[in-house]
């Protein structure tokens, strides 16, 4: 299996994954073979990137971290949720509460967990996935970290809402392919507040924290954030866990005014905001997880040799285990050989392609 985008799509491939909605229908079913047409349709839904079988690495794949059940529901019970928050009409946490349970159980069911897109939605700035996508970053980081099971539900049912604000938010700015003005900027800082007000008035049926999540996830460590510029541990410890996995995800996808960025400048993106934008603690803890490249995905090596991204190492994420394909010259590995990067430390990845 291996990941690719849309453009690279070509009929007659197989799908290896369900390719879902935002609200949680689906679309394509595993073991289905592209058409033309499916791929048109796929374009005109702004699919990005999808899994397909590879019959020359048939054994290459990663599990799912939550179950097609647990996607499903979730996106359902968030578009739900946050169109009856947003016409002002009454909603059940308890919904929330329970899907944010099922993700936490499902997690709990892995021995070990790195930290990598595979296996998460994709999207183009869409507040349902990304939601989804933080709520199952924040419960693994929330299980790194040592939380208890029920504070790590709470942490996802925080991720899962911490948007809420975006909703009253026109789209035309939010998914503005250009710079925002000043006046669009001080638009899109009033959702965290937004967000909170509209949670807490469920104070008595939701936890205060959740609100918060809310409110503090753009708060940086440096006092730089907003709205209130917070600083250090004015921060709820939940909060400073969001910022860390909101930023992360928002980075690893396509979004209107700027592509996803590459593998390298993600990590280190994340390692220069540790102590100024991020906590120290969560960021290390994260990054020390962090598995920058997927299983499937294509490397050119700085040994000039192309390899396949094998397996991810729990205890040396950074440095996967490749297939070496091609030598130098162009020419096959006949058969193919794998390595582990972590045992040649000067061998490095120089580029990427899904």
């Amino acid at each position: 299996m291996r990941q690719i985008s849309l453009a690279e799509a070509k009929p007659g491939m197989i799908l290896a994954r369900h390719i879902m909605s935002s609200n949680g229908n689906i679309l394509l079913a595993p073991d289905i073979t592209l058409t033309g047409e499916y791929i048109r349709k796929l374009a005109m839904l702004k699919v990005l990137t999808l899994f397909v079988k590879d019959p020359d690495h048939p054994d290459i794949s990663t599990a799912e971290y939550i179950s097609i059940q647990t996607q499903q529901r979730a996106l359902s019970i968030l578009d739900t949720t946050l169109k009856r928050i947003v016409r002002g009409e009454t909603f059940a946490p308890d919904a929330v509460d329970g899907i944010a349970a099922d993700i936490v159980e499902d997690l709990l069911s892995h021995s070990g967990l790195t930290i990598h897109l595979s296996g998460i939605l994709t999207h183009d700035d869409d507040t349902l996935a990304h939601s989804l996508n933080c709520s199952i970053y924040s419960a693994i980081l929330a299980r790194l970290a040592g939380f208890s099971i029920p504070q790590i539900k709470e942490i996802t049912s925080g991720a899962l809402l911490h948007d809420v604000g975006k909703m009253w938010i026109d789209k035309a700015i939010l998914n503005k392919p250009g710079p925002l003005t000043n006046k669009e900027f001080a638009i899109i800082k009033l959702h965290p507040e937004d967000g909170f007000k509209a949670l807490i008035a469920k104070r008595w049926e939701l936890s205060s924290l959740v609100a918060h999540m809310a409110w503090q996830h753009h708060e940086r460590m440096n006092g730089l954030g907003y709205p209130r510029k917070l600083r250090g541990d004015e921060i709820l410890s939940y909060a400073r866990l969001l910022a860390i996995t909101d930023v992360y995800e928002a980075i690893t996808v396509n979004r209107p005014y700027r592509r996803a960025m590459d593998p390298e400048m993600i990590y280190d993106t994340m390692v220069t905001g540790l102590g100024t934008e991020f906590d120290v603690d969560f960021g290390q803890l994260f990054l020390s997880k962090l598995a920058i490249y997927i299983p499937g995905m294509r490397v050119n090596l700085s040994t000039g040799e192309t390899a396949i991204v094998a397996a991810i190492p729990e205890n040396t994420p950074r440095q996967p285990i490749v297939r070496l394909i091609a030598h130098p010259d162009g020419s096959p590995y006949t058969p193919p050989k794998e390595i582990a990067l972590a045992e040649y430390p000067k061998i490095r990845i120089l580029s990427t392609k899904l």
